[in-house]
């Protein structure tokens, strides 16, 4: 889960719209490789990604002229791609880049073209600006010598990748995004100092693979804190993927139609959630990871809690055109260790959904008043759930187990601490 949840990092990180790109083989093939090079160099992640088709089409990189530059990939490349946007400290001086550098390494991008309809670039070498580009003090007044020829355009690409990798913004600006990504959205300066900088320091040292630092991350004291358990309010992607992995009794369809069926209604649901796969509000990425000060809380709306509702609702019912529940209680309670027991139970549903234990009062509500529905002691779901299990095929002793264990996952499903991860 690790490696699709990075995988959806980088589309965030080198966000593109399917409604804008209109090439769904374009779009495919960009999230191909992201996804095979999830764990891997993020200096040469950069650099392809610039002349993926999907990318030239999406910041009009396919329309850069000598004629007639165009600035919006040569923008998005520093400001949200690599060395981040700093604080304004001059007109058009953004204290990690300038306007004079948007201009110069839009002209250092002249020529590429995407295939229209396919999956291949090219270099038109006679659209390339051949003449000499000069950065500013920002970049140690860099000159990245104009080129000519077929091999023009990668040449001053990758001259272009070099120059801003060496830069130490570049590598903290990724880092930061991840962070809030898999950690929490405030970066104070004790995490800036303590866990960016270190962080940074290794993806440099390291050649910039990202592999290697995640898991410095994700094994780290910080990520296994107190303070971090339930720090995050779950991402669409996470709420409903993360809930039906954790119902291990539900195996997908195979079946070609009911599949398709299956991850169109996911892909819906999660869109309605506001999580476009392949489709984010604009080239920032969604917004949960970048706006201040709601960040991840823009996620829980008035209008995203009902269908949040819903979705776990309708999981429980014949639901997905599936012919059949995706969660039959009763089975996955069965995998339980101690399901007769209603307090281990519900412990286990706790550590199973749940990012956070449970109070004891929140505990004691769960069993006498969700599961017992407020007129039973705790044995009477010992004795109910044995009763069941003695004779399985008995409909009244099923229904009267399967009526109490509907009710307590809708209830649960519908907390609002199922909502943090």
């Amino acid at each position: 889960m690790i490696h699709e949840k990075l995988t959806l990092f980088w589309s965030n990180h080198f966000a593109t719209e399917m409604t804008v790109v209109q090439q769904p083989q374009q779009s495919l093939l960009l999230l191909k490789y992201l996804r095979t090079n999830a764990f891997g160099n993020f200096k040469e992640m950069a650099r392809q990604v610039t002349i993926e088709p999907a990318m030239l089409r999406y910041l009009n990189g396919n329309v850069n002229t000598k004629g007639s530059p165009n600035e919006n990939y040569a923008r998005e490349l520093q400001e949200l791609f690599t060395i981040g946007k700093g604080k304004e400290v001059a007109p058009g001086d953004y204290t990690t880049f300038t306007e004079q550098d948007v201009q110069a390494a839009a002209r250092v991008l002249t020529g590429w073209r995407d295939s229209r309809m396919g999956t291949t670039v090219q270099f038109v070498d006679r659209q390339h600006d051949t003449t000499d580009k000069v950065f500013s003090q920002r970049y140690g007044n860099t000159v990245i010598k104009g080129r000519t020829g077929q091999t023009a355009g990668n040449a001053e690409l990758t001259d272009l990748i070099n120059m801003i990798f060496d830069q130490p913004a570049t590598s903290k600006h990724v880092l930061r995004r991840l962070y809030r990504w898999f950690v929490y959205h405030e970066i104070t300066e004790d995490v800036e100092r303590t866990i960016i900088e270190p962080l940074a320091e290794q993806l440099r040292s390291g050649g910039w693979n990202i592999g290697p630092v995640l898991k410095t991350l994700l094994s780290s004291e910080h990520f296994f804190s107190a303070n971090m358990m339930g720090s995050q309010i779950k991402s669409p992607a996470d709420f409903l993927v993360g809930t039906l992995k954790a119902i291990t009794t539900f195996t997908p369809p195979t079946d070609a139609t009911q599949k398709n069926q299956f991850y169109d209604a996911l892909s819906i649901s999660m869109a309605a959630l506001q999580m476009d796969l392949n489709d984010p509000p604009s080239v920032a990425g969604w917004e949960a990871y970048y706006q201040q000060p709601d960040y991840d809380r823009i996620w829980l709306t008035t209008a995203t809690l009902p269908l949040r509702n819903g979705a776990t609702d309708s999981i429980l019912v014949n639901s997905r055109g599936l012919g059949r529940p995706i969660l039959d209680t009763i089975a996955l309670t069965r995998t339980f260790t101690n399901p007769e027991d209603p307090y281990a139970l519900v412990d286990e549903m706790n550590i199973r959904f749940f990012a956070v234990p449970f109070p004891d009062a929140t505990r004691e509500r769960l069993v006498l008043e969700v599961l017992l529905g407020g007129s039973g002691l705790a044995y009477d779901w010992t004795t109910e759930w044995q009763a069941f299990l003695s004779n399985t095929s008995n409909t009244q002793a099923r229904q009267r187990v399967k009526l109490k264990l509907d009710t307590l996952y809708r209830y649960m499903f519908r907390m609002a601490e199922f909502h943090i991860g």
